[in-house]
């Protein structure tokens, strides 16, 4: 067999061999191939894992972090046997959210190792930062929950990338007010981004200054196209439960008392009001706050010189000065107010003073002032007290009057003190410690609450609860 023969029949067997590939094989091929998917039940592809991971919408569990809890679920009781269960939750994960996130809460009482609740349900984590856990209210009948748990049930977490832009939602102007009466949050929520973001919840947290959880509440927003805003308000129908023993600003207080001659004509031995006085005076001394200072100026026809306790004394020295109070027998005792104002105004400026402390003055009189006299000035002794007072306010200095029994001139004391509301009237001692409370708590200026606002936005409306 020549060479000719030979190579025609290796084409022919070619040609045949290339048509069956073309016209069986790639069809076969093409028939039985499956591509790698992210859905097929094999780790294939670029996947790091079985269906997750590489090019994957799923990541693998083993690529996410865990979310952390930013301290313990708070319980807040909301009304009578019903509570809520907040908890603040962090997602470390920046481009990984799960939808469909399973979690168990258990609510227990004082002691008990047994949950007197159990709730069984789901949230949504968003990437990136951290949301709010909110449930409730919850009937809880007689129960009493004083803590709770929040377990997440990882292991069937579902993360999925998301690789969007954030959207940049900000909240501004939040101002809270009411918080003694009805409290209300107004707020003004701005999408700053180009586009229109919608299915928005907003969950508003209001602590104390000790750190505490007093409020919680949330609200929804529909939509809010690029570049526009919104307000939103929060409110709750009862005051807020606040510490009132808590005082966040520092305060140098005054208190004057007076020794004049009628502070024993209810009694002598011992000597009334006068001793009921000096004792809810310590009572007032206990209400004021651990920031707090004061200092003891008593008076009648003159103010004590020095002061009875200057300005830093400790609780001790000052419960000794205030027992120390007596009136004076070598010659009759009148009512100088207006030195008892200034000597509190002297000391409440002096070096003892603290510059970043506020400055209160609290004076108790049983009389009208009768000291001092000045030849051909009618009516002198009032306007020396307005006087004192002015000066007082003049530096600063919030000023209370108190006035006790029927001989006061109330009318008087309402000029003296800083506003008409820090002016009261106590027919009888009995009611000078429910005085005394209100003024502490006055004085007693509270922080601005801190209010922690957390935006979070939702893949659709079927996610809203």
């Amino acid at each position: 067999m020549n060479q000719w023969s030979i190579r025609r029949k290796r084409i022919i067997l070619s040609i045949v061999v290339f048509v069956l590939v073309v016209l069986v094989g790639i069809p076969l091929f093409f028939l039985f191939y499956r591509a790698p998917a992210c859905f097929d039940g094999r780790q294939n592809g670029d996947e790091t894992g079985v269906d997750c991971g590489g090019s994957c919408q799923l990541l693998c569990r083993a690529e996410s972090l865990p979310l952390v809890s930013k301290g313990d679920p708070r319980i807040l009781e909301v009304g009578h046997s019903l509570y809520e269960v907040v908890a603040v939750v962090e997602n470390p994960n920046i481009s990984a959210e799960v939808r469909h996130a399973r979690y168990t809460l258990k609510l227990f009482e004082e002691a008990s190792v047994t949950p007197v609740r159990v709730i069984e349900s789901e949230t949504f984590v968003p990437k990136s930062g951290a949301f709010v856990v909110f449930e409730g209210p919850i009937d809880l009948g007689a129960w009493r929950p004083v803590r709770a748990t929040l377990e997440w049930q990882a292991d069937k977490f579902l993360w999925q990338k998301n690789t969007e832009a954030a959207k940049e939602l900000v909240a501004r102007d939040v101002l809270l007010t009411g918080e003694n009466s009805k409290p209300r949050i107004d707020a003004t929520i701005v999408n700053n981004s180009l586009d229109r973001v919608a299915n928005i919840e907003l969950s508003v947290l209001v602590s104390g200054e000790d750190g505490n959880l007093i409020a919680a509440s949330k609200t929804f927003v529909e939509g809010l196209v690029g570049g526009s805003a919104s307000p939103v308000v929060f409110s709750w129908p009862q005051p807020f439960k606040i510490k009132e023993s808590i005082c966040g600003f520092p305060v140098d207080v005054a208190l004057v008392i007076d020794r004049s001659g009628s502070m024993d004509d209810l009694g002598v031995n011992p000597p009334q009001p006068l001793t009921d006085v000096k004792n809810t005076a310590l009572y007032f001394i206990n209400r004021l706050g651990r920031n707090d200072r004061y200092s003891l100026v008593s008076f009648a026809n003159e103010a004590s010189q020095p002061v009875d306790i200057p300005l830093g004394a400790d609780a001790g020295m000052m419960q000794q000065a205030v027992n120390n109070i007596s009136i004076a027998t070598t010659s009759v005792q009148n009512t100088n107010i207006g030195a008892g104002i200034l000597a509190a105004r002297t000391e409440l400026n002096s070096i003892r003073h603290r510059k970043e402390a506020d400055k209160a003055l609290v004076l108790l009189t049983d009389g009208v002032p009768t000291l001092p006299v000045q030849a051909g000035v009618g009516n002198y002794p009032e306007t020396y007290a307005l006087e004192s007072a002015r000066l007082a306010r003049q530096d600063g200095i919030s000023v209370y009057t108190i006035g006790l029994g029927k001989d006061v001139n109330i009318n008087l004391l309402k000029m003296l003190a800083t506003t008409t509301t820090e002016t009261y009237f106590a027919p009888s001692t009995k009611e000078l410690s429910g005085i005394y409370n209100q003024i502490a708590t006055k004085i007693c200026k509270k922080k601005p609450a801190v209010i922690d606002l957390y935006v979070r936005v939702f893949p659709d409306k079927s996610f809203l609860k």
